[in-house]
């Protein structure tokens, strides 16, 4: 199986595949992983390049990882999300130096320094850290730059030859992302699904929100979130997100999703069930598995 995810390597994206790969193949087979942003994972799907795509979708401290969504939007005539990956996430400072007083800037992806954003500032009062595309790339910078470290996984660190400086960093223990595996097809009913659902209104009444959840209530379904993303082609105009407990083939669902549709084409707008999938819980990560490095 061919998996694509977001890149550079050494991302946690790259350990969500590995973790994907274990659990549908018995082994993890890192050449079988490719790199790429995340509109071009999702096309490398569309277009029989790769089987599937790892992306990240939601972090239990920074929340969705909203361009995610947005591209699942885009592609779900073609893209559905048929599983979920689960990632235990710790961050480590690290660096080419000897000690944490040596650090002169800090490098990571945006949604990690929110992750970090109390203890970065407790222990670097003095140091305002920079966003970057990825936590690799912050490693990259951190390998080449003097004065540099990178806000990373340890996996990260080792990936790219760096001294840990300080581990532990997140605000919050028990901090993970979870994942979503994408591909051409949903996956079939397990009895404990997820679906997700994306709704626009064509025209904004008062009670909207109100109709569409009463739908779901009455036939028993439970909302497990309610998110919304801005509609990129309408400027102050909203997508709404739902998940919710079953998959979309179960009778109770399937009437709901009905009512929905009928509701939404009297505005002139538009429902787009992205998929449904298995819920799963937190699996240990691959390299704490086979004994190696943490990620």
């Amino acid at each position: 199986m061919q998996i694509i995810t977001l890149g550079p390597k050494g991302t946690f994206s790259e350990e969500a595949a590995l973790l994907y790969q274990q659990r549908t193949t018995g082994r993890t087979e890192p050449e079988k992983i490719k790199f790429s942003n995340i509109y071009d994972c999702l096309q490398a799907v569309e277009s029989y390049q790769a089987d599937r795509a790892v992306l990240p979708a939601e972090n239990m401290v920074d929340g969705i990882i909203g361009i995610t969504f947005d591209a699942l939007i885009e592609y779900h005539d073609f893209i559905k999300v048929n599983d979920e990956v689960h990632v235990n996430i710790q961050y480590v400072l690290a660096g080419k130096m000897d000690r944490p007083a040596k650090v002169e800037i800090i490098y990571s992806h945006p949604s990690a320094l929110n992750q970090c954003a109390q203890n970065l500032e407790n222990l670097f009062p003095a140091i305002v850290p920079v966003p970057v595309a990825s936590t690799a790339e912050a490693a990259v910078k951190a390998a080449e730059e003097p004065g540099v470290a990178a806000l990373c996984s340890p996996r990260t660190a080792q990936e790219y030859g760096l001294h840990i400086l300080l581990e532990n960093l997140a605000d919050y223990p028990g901090n993970e992302t979870r994942f979503f595996v994408c591909g051409l097809t949903d996956h079939a009913p397990t009895g404990n699904d997820r679906t997700l659902l994306a709704v626009r209104f064509g025209v904004n009444r008062p009670g909207q929100l109100h109709t569409i959840t009463g739908f779901f209530a009455e036939n028993g379904i439970d909302l497990t979130f309610v998110q919304s993303r801005p509609y990129k082609v309408r400027p102050q105009e909203y997508v709404l997100l739902f998940e919710m407990v079953g998959h979309k083939s179960e009778p109770g669902l399937k009437k709901a999703l009905h009512q929905v549709e009928q509701t939404i084409r009297k505005t002139n707008g538009w429902k787009k069930v992205l998929g449904s999938y298995p819920h799963r819980k937190k699996e240990e990560n691959s390299s704490n598995r086979t004994g190696g490095r943490q990620a």
